[in-house]
């Protein structure tokens, strides 16, 4: 039986915000049926609690199964997140892939994220097909929209970032992210009080850390904290009030 943390404050206020993400950007509907990425870190595992939570007290029914993505690292444990899984009463599914001897042979180790997402994503949206589920639930967070926004940005990729509700490419499903709206440190605070297992992690973790865009975002994010309170909020704020005729894409501005 899925069971919520003794101090449940911080995880009712968490439930609070994706409630409120899921209405505004209606991720979720009657008869739906989720997949949940469960990669036994904090967000996922928060994720998966807090859509718990909402599905008893939804006005509407719908159903969630649990997925992991085993990319057979040394080390990485899913037997833990299943283990738990069971605990919990969660209906979970394991796919497989031997994902470093993969990255070897396609010489992507220096970049390993890219092919490493890829797959994953496949490996996910096809359990899903097989599974009749038409939505798949990822754990990221606020913080994680706003590092998406910079990296975009600084890599010329466009003015994007980690959209809440996406149709996935090519595929009859939709991608939604319950926790835009949650700051990651407010889930680092709710996952001390539920005591995940320890599910071992990527091989390749210390380099993107050291190296990694994601990594140096986050560390600059949390420096422009300090300069600009509420940075965060801010920057949600911002992407959600697109001024589309201020930018630069002569497709917007009226040039006659």
């Amino acid at each position: 039986m899925d069971v919520e943390p003794q101090n449940s404050k911080i995880f009712k206020k968490i439930c609070r915000l994706a409630g409120q993400a899921v209405a505004d950007y209606k991720m979720i509907a009657a008869g739906d049926r989720l997949v949940v990425g469960l990669s036994g870190g904090k967000d996922s595992m928060t994720l998966m609690h807090v859509l718990t939570h909402l599905q008893r007290h939804a006005p509407v029914d719908f159903e969630i199964i649990a997925v992991t993505f085993d990319p057979g690292f040394p080390g990485f444990c899913p037997s833990a997140i299943q283990d738990y899984a069971l605990e919990q009463g969660w209906v979970h599914h394991t796919v497989s892939v031997g994902m470093e001897e993969l990255l070897k042979e396609k010489g992507a180790e220096r970049r390993p994220c890219v092919l490493c997402s890829r797959i994953r994503r496949g490996k996910l949206y096809g359990k899903a097909g097989e599974l009749g589920c038409r939505i798949i639930a990822l754990g990221h967070n606020l913080d994680d929209v706003c590092v998406s926004m910079f990296i975009s940005l600084t890599r010329g990729l466009g003015i994007k970032t980690m959209a809440p509700n996406v149709k996935a490419d090519e595929l009859d499903l939709r991608v939604v992210r319950p926790l835009t709206y949650v700051p990651e440190a407010m889930i680092v605070e709710c996952a001390r009080t539920f005591g995940f297992p320890e599910c071992g992690k990527c091989v390749y973790q210390n380099q993107l850390e050291k190296s990694g865009d994601r990594a140096y975002f986050v560390k600059m994010l949390d420096q422009l904290e300090q300069r600009i309170p509420h940075i965060r909020q801010n920057m949600l704020y911002s992407m959600s009030s697109v001024r589309p005729g201020y930018m630069l894409d002569p497709e917007f501005l009226n040039l006659d």
